[in-house]
Order: structure tokens, then C-alpha cells, then sequence
């Protein structure tokens, strides 16, 4: 077991003390400025690219790029999270991050802005971020108690929201009057200054890292050994792979089908008017931090998501997809929350780094099936079927209508059943019940918590 939380304790840095929770809000705050650049690349490339080639592919694999090397890279981060300085590790997550976007920079300056190009410059970005997020939640462990997570965990969703909220409307204006590369240009900025707030707090407060395991490979081993004696966490993440992937189709195909119905502008504050769900819900859980039922308030979470993206591939009209795409967001920081909760209370801290990392492989898989098909299908098989005269032009045609966006709203419609039938079949697994049942258990008060 690591000395290191007995040492927190003896200089007043231990989970739940002011300072410690202070440390904690100053990190949030880091990483809400990071989210926002990360939005402006995000949503300005998606645009730039579809624009130069009209193909939903080419945004999948950009978005693919942008995802891959840290799904796969993330287990390996994890157990670096646990043997290192976790918040140093996020200073050099930043600094790297911001090395790939420069690299960027300079190839669009260059003229060399090939798909190619493109997409090597956000894997690069992409393999140094995989560091943060292993080391990102193994510090809020680390920082507070756990009467404290869901409304964490809230916060955490909060400075997601900017990243939809802001960064859509915000780059949709930019792109006005400027091009792409100043998007990236400010991306690049913000990992600098988040990186610089990053080492001012970790200099203020430095936490002993981890003792280090027999080696490198014996705790990787040790963090699949370790996820695979935890059925129920193993089981949920396997779960939360299919849900992954429906919104990893959603995310990936989204902007095209604004695009095809509107324009950048209009599909920019589109998105950031459906973020306001998420800002709300983020905020709501935060303020009332929320304990008890995390399993019916992910359950719940993933219907009503669901049933939002049926509504949102039924239709045509800016106005309805903006509700729906608002009702969604607004069901994401309850599923997050709710997931995060309870995974985080199955897991000694010590192993949280191997195993976050570990799980977040797991479940984002979906999200690297979504990133790679969803542009091929869109393109060669949904949207061709739904054209007039295409092959399910009149029969499921015949009830959604045919056009350019038909086909993507047809596989929004499958993806929003997924989610609905997950949200029946979750809460049946046994073993992921007892999940919540130990972390219930967890929240009662014991003689020693109250005598500290």
C-alpha cells in the first residue's frame, strides 16, 4: 500500500481538506481552459475538412486520429499514473499536446495539409493526451474524499460542457473572419498557459508519487489482473462500449448533417445552444451533489438520451434538432456521473491509475468502431439508400423521406434504440448492482471517519 496519502494527511493535503480541495478546483479550472481549445480545433477541423472534400469519411478519420493512439496508449498511461507525479504528468500531457498542434500550424502555413498530414499531427496530439486522463481522475481521487466525488464529478462534466458550449458558437464565428489555422493557433496557446497553471500548483502543493511496483509490465499485468477480479466494473465497461459507439456515431456524423441542412455558422451555434443541457445538468449536479442511486441515474440518463437521438434522426428542421440535441446533452452528465461514481468507489486508489486506464480502453472502444465506420457507412451504404430512388427509398423512406441527410438520420434512429435497450439491460447484471451496492454501502459513516 503507498505511504502516499498517509504523508498528504500529515501536511494537511490529504483528500477532503481545503487545501486539498483548492488544489482540486485550480485543476478544474486548467483543464475547462484546455477543453475550450481543444473545442475550437475540434469543431474548426470537422468543418475545414468536410468543406474541402463533402465526404463524412474524412471527418471520421480525422476524428479517428484525433482518438485512437490515446484509447490505445491510455492502459499504459495509467500505470505511469500510478508510479509518477500525477500532476506533472499532466504538465507534460499539455506541453506534448501543444508540440503536435504547432506541428499542425506549421504544415498549414507550409501548404502541406493533406488528409494525411492532418491526421499524423492530431495523433501526435492525441498520444500525449493520453497521460491526462489516467492521471486526471487518480488526482481527483487523490484530492478529495468520497462524500465528495459526484459533485467532482459534476465539476469535471461542467468543464466538458465548455468544450460544446462555447467552442461550437465561438468557432463558427471565428471562421467568419478568420481561417482554421487561428483555431489551432489558440488550441496551442491554451496548452501553454494551462500547462503553466499546472506547474505553479504543483509546486505549491507537491504529492509524493506512488511506490513504484517490481516493474512497468508486472503492474500492467497486475491492473488487468486486478479489473478482471472486479466483474461488475469489467462488465459495466463492456456495457458502456455500445453506448460509446452510439455517441461516437453521433459526435463523428452530427456536424455533416448540419452542414448538409445549413451552413458553419448556423451548425456552430446549433451545437452550443444543445450544450446549455449540458451546462444546466452539469451545474445541477454539482450544486446538489447527489449520492445513493448512481445506477438508476445512468439507467435513467441513457433512455432519455436515447429518445432524444431517435427525435433528433427523424427530423429535418434546425429547430427541432437543436431540442433534441439540447435533451441529450442534457442526459450525458448523469450517465457520466453516475459511471464515474461508481466505477471510482470499486477501486482501492493506490491502482486507480493501471485500472482508470485500463477502463477507459474499454469503454472508449466503441467510440474507435463509431470513429472508423460511421463516415464509410454514412457515405457508401445509409445515405445512397435513403437518396430518391435509393434502395429503402420506399419503405423506410417512405416514413423519414429521402435526401442528403435521410441516411445519417436513420443510423441516429438505431443508435438512440441502443441506447434504449442498454438502459433496460444494464440495471439486470447482477454484478453490476452489487457495485452500487458496495458504494451505498461506502457513504454510511464509520466510527473511525468520525472520530479523524
Amino acid at each position: 500500500m503507498s505511504a502516499a496519502p498517509e504523508q498528504a494527511r500529515a501536511t494537511g493535503h490529504g483528500p477532503g481538506t481545503t487545501k486539498a480541495l483548492r488544489a482540486f478546483l485550480a485543476i478544474w479550472l486548467a483543464q475547462m481552459i484546455a477543453r475550450l481549445g481543444n473545442g475550437l480545433t475540434a469543431f474548426g477541423m470537422a468543418i475545414y475538412v468536410y468543406q474541402q472534400s463533402g465526404r463524412a469519411l474524412d471527418v471520421s478519420l480525422v476524428t479517428l486520429a484525433a482518438f485512437l493512439p490515446a484509447v490505445l496508449l491510455e492502459p499504459f498511461a495509467g500505470v505511469v499514473a500510478d508510479r509518477y507525479d500525477r500532476r506533472l504528468l499532466m504538465i507534460l500531457s499539455d506541453t506534448g499536446g501543444a508540440l503536435g498542434l504547432f506541428a499542425l500550424l506549421g504544415a498549414m502555413h507550409l501548404g502541406v495539409d493533406s488528409l494525411t498530414v492532418i491526421c499524423v499531427c492530431v495523433g501526435v496530439n492525441s498520444a500525449f493526451a493520453s497521460v491526462m486522463d489516467p492521471a486526471y481522475r487518480s488526482t481527483v481521487t487523490d484530492l478529495l474524499s468520497p462524500d465528495q466525488y459526484a459533485r467532482a464529478g459534476g465539476l469535471v462534466q461542467l468543464a466538458s460542457a465548455v468544450q460544446f458550449l462555447l467552442a461550437p458558437a465561438l468557432a463558427g464565428a471565428l471562421l467568419i473572419v478568420v481561417d482554421v489555422s487561428v483555431l489551432v493557433l489558440i488550441d496551442a496557446l491554451t496548452s501553454v498557459v494551462t500547462a503553466t497553471a499546472m506547474a505553479v500548483i504543483w509546486r505549491q502543493i507537491r504529492a509524493h508519487p506512488p511506490e513504484a511496483g517490481p516493474g512497468f509490465w508486472a503492474d500492467l499485468r497486475f491492473g488487468i489482473a486486478f479489473l478482471r477480479q472486479q466483474h461488475g466494473v469489467l462488465v459495466l465497461m463492456v456495457l458502456l462500449s455500445l453506448v460509446t459507439f452510439a455517441l461516437g456515431v453521433l459526435q463523428t456524423l452530427l456536424t455533416p448533417l448540419l452542414l448538409d441542412l445549413s451552413d458553419e455558422h448556423v451548425a456552430g451555434y446549433v451545437r452550443s445552444l444543445a450544450a446549455i443541457g449540458l451546462l444546466v445538468s452539469s451545474v445541477v449536479i454539482g450544486a446538489l451533489n447527489p449520492r445513493g442511486r448512481m445506477l438508476r441515474m445512468l439507467c435513467l440518463g441513457l433512455a432519455a438520451g436515447g429518445a432524444a437521438v431517435i427525435v433528433l434522426g427523424a427530423t429535418t428542421s434546425i429547430i427541432v434538432i437543436t431540442i433534441a440535441a439540447f435533451s441529450l446533452f442534457l442526459t450525458l452528465p448523469p450517465m457520466n456521473t453516475g459511471i464515474e461514481v461508481l466505477a471510482r468507489s470499486a477501486i482501492p486508489n493506490h491502482v486507480q491509475g493501471r485500472v482508470w486506464g485500463l477502463m477507459g480502453t474499454l469503454s472508449q472502444l466503441g467510440y474507435v468502431a463509431a470513429y472508423a465506420l460511421s463516415g464509410l457507412l454514412a457515405d457508401d451504404l445509409f445515405t445512397p439508400s435513403l437518396r430518391p430512388g435509393g434502395a429503402l427509398a420506399d419503405s423506410v423512406g417512405a416514413v423519414l423521406g429521402t435526401g442528403p441527410t435521410r441516411g445519417i438520420g436513420l443510423m441516429f434512429i438505431l443508435m438512440g434504440l441502443l441506447m434504449f435497450v442498454l438502459a433496460l439491460v444494464i440495471p439486470r447484471v447482477r454484478s453490476v448492482r452489487e457495485i452500487e451496492h458496495h458504494y451505498r454501502s461506502s457513504l454510511s459513516p464509520s466510527p473511525h471517519l468520525e472520530g479523524a
